[in-house]
């Protein structure tokens, strides 16, 4: 039976460390068009599947070889195993084999790697328990502004004329036939008053857009109107147009005055006539202001000044509030002693109250910053094919031209290097990467709790990428080689800073090496 078993599995290693992976490869053989289906999940017994690759095939003849790898885990230490799992083959479960895996922990030297308790927070100069209050300040004053436009709008909606109810002319006209319609005048056999409202509706229109007496005038004195005024304000409005306004307006007359009682059809066509009517003379109308009825300008001028009351109040009462919060918000902040960065100068750094005194990097080195110091990249952290691990630490302050950089460098102890030669090659990467020029550096040994250093101080000038002008900047550098690595603390400033030259003695002097044996 286990002879014809198609599937087989293996792992490439039954011994692992804590967080390291080995892999479980299962093979299938089949024929060219069987359904072969491995098993797809997050978890393989006690193992976390890591990677799942896709299947590799390698056909040979009509016979297949389906090849899937697994690449799992496990961080807790101890002996487990891989369980069978299912392969289904035309829908025929086969099993896979069981593995005993034993994971080990990670052995630990702490003679040569000493270790540390973990560092407790730093405190911030602000205190942002408050911030919670301020954001809902802020979305309060939005709410006002909302509320405001809302109250603004109901007041001017109730206030509303008949003409300032509706945007259009159009928009006018059609909502009061609807309405026509909804009277079912026609259904209670009231067809005087439905041609009677239903031409008033229209010369209401006509009159609007077209700025002529259409209401107090016969239909012959409305029709003379109409064409008069189509030809001096060259409107393309077609004779059939006019004809039919003049028909309509005729049957509304017979129908009220002669009364007369037209079929349903003739309503109807009648109804449709007012429409066509409506829609040609919108299509027709002048689209620029100055060509516009005097009443259609009054229309329009109102809706522009509601829309920008409706607007410009809600936003002012915002900004308002908004900036009343601002101003509660700089006030507390100033009181509470924080140091507001608009104002920040290299005295208002030095005078700070507190520094912060943390220590950076392997092999340590602990000092006093005004601010703390930001890890940032660097092209020779430890990887498996390098011999060293270094770390760089900043603060920039581009405001006030103040950089301090602290560099620390793990070497093993065949690893040796002089001082001397250490600061020379800082020199030759300051000229390289910022472009310094004019370089004028000295330099002093020394030997501080029986460790070397050297001591470098000077000045060069550089172009500033942002103002493009020339800035002449001092520099003084600490170099201190132990047996397992080097330390550098470097501090910038422009030359003749008084502040940035007592930042840099204050911070050098409360530099600390051996803090591993702390």
């Amino acid at each position: 039976m286990f002879a014809q078993n198609p599937v087989t599995s293996q792992v490439d290693s039954t011994q692992i460390k804590i967080g390291s992976a080995f892999n479980l490869t299962i093979k299938a053989n089949a024929n060219e068009n069987d359904k072969v289906v491995f098993p797809e999940q997050k978890m393989i017994g006690p193992f976390e599947v890591l990677e799942a690759t896709p299947i590799d095939t390698i056909l040979n003849d009509r016979k297949m070889e389906l090849i899937k790898k697994y690449t799992l885990t496990q961080f807790d230490s101890g002996k487990y195993a891989v369980p069978r799992l299912s392969v289904l083959i035309n829908g025929k479960n086969y099993q896979t084999d069981i593995f005993d895996v034993e994971v080990t922990n990670v052995a630990v030297d702490t003679l040569k790697q000493p270790m540390y308790d973990i560092k407790t927070n730093l405190g911030s100069s602000t205190d942002t328990s408050k911030i919670i209050y301020y954001i809902i300040a802020l979305i309060l004053c939005l709410g006002f502004g909302f509320l405001t436009y809302y109250i603004i709008k109901k007041r001017q909606e109730k206030n509303l004329t008949e003409d300032d109810l509706f945007k259009t002319p159009l928009e006018k006209i059609s909502k009061q036939l609807q309405l026509l319609d909804g009277k079912r005048l026609i259904m209670n056999g009231d067809v005087k008053s439905y041609y009677s409202e239903m031409t008033d509706i229209t010369r209401d229109y006509i009159e609007e857009v077209f700025d002529i007496p259409a209401k107090e005038s016969t239909t012959a004195e409305l029709i003379l109107h109409l064409q008069k005024t189509i030809k001096e304000k060259k409107i393309k409005l077609s004779k059939e147009i006019v004809n039919d306004l003049k028909r309509l307006l005729q049957n509304a007359d017979l129908v009220k005055f002669a009364k007369a009682d037209p079929q349903m059809s003739e309503i109807e066509s009648d109804r449709k006539v007012t429409e066509t009517i409506s829609l040609s003379i919108d299509k027709a109308l002048p689209r620029f202001a100055e060509e516009q009825s005097l009443r259609v300008k009054l229309r329009e001028q109102r809706f522009r000044k509601r829309k920008q009351v409706r607007t410009w109040i809600p936003i002012a009462v915002s900004a308002f509030l908004i900036l009343v919060t601002g101003s509660v918000y700089l006030y507390n902040s100033v009181m509470e002693g924080m140091q507001i960065n608009w104002f920040q100068t290299n005295k208002s750094l030095y005078e700070k109250e507190e520094w912060v005194t943390s220590d950076y990097g392997l092999p340590g080195i602990k000092l006093s910053t005004p601010e703390v110091l930001t890890r940032v990249g660097n092209a020779n952290e430890k990887t498996e094919n390098l011999q060293s691990n270094t770390a760089t630490f900043v603060y920039a302050n581009l405001k006030t031209d103040l950089t301090i950089t602290v560099n620390t460098t793990a070497m093993k102890s065949d690893e040796s290097a002089t001082p001397e030669d250490l600061l020379k090659g800082k020199l030759q990467l300051l000229e390289k990467s910022m472009g310094a020029k004019n370089i004028k550096s000295e330099q002093e040994s020394f030997n501080q709790e029986g460790i070397n250093g050297v001591r470098g101080v000077g000045t060069f000038s550089i172009v500033n990428p942002v103002t493009n002008k020339e800035q002449n900047l001092q520099f003084e550098t600490y170099l201190f080689i132990q047996s397992n690595g080097v330390q550098e603390v470097t501090i910038l400033s422009q030359i003749g800073d008084e502040y940035g030259t007592k930042i840099a003695r204050r911070v050098i002097e409360s530099i600390q090496l051996n803090i591993n044996n702390e």
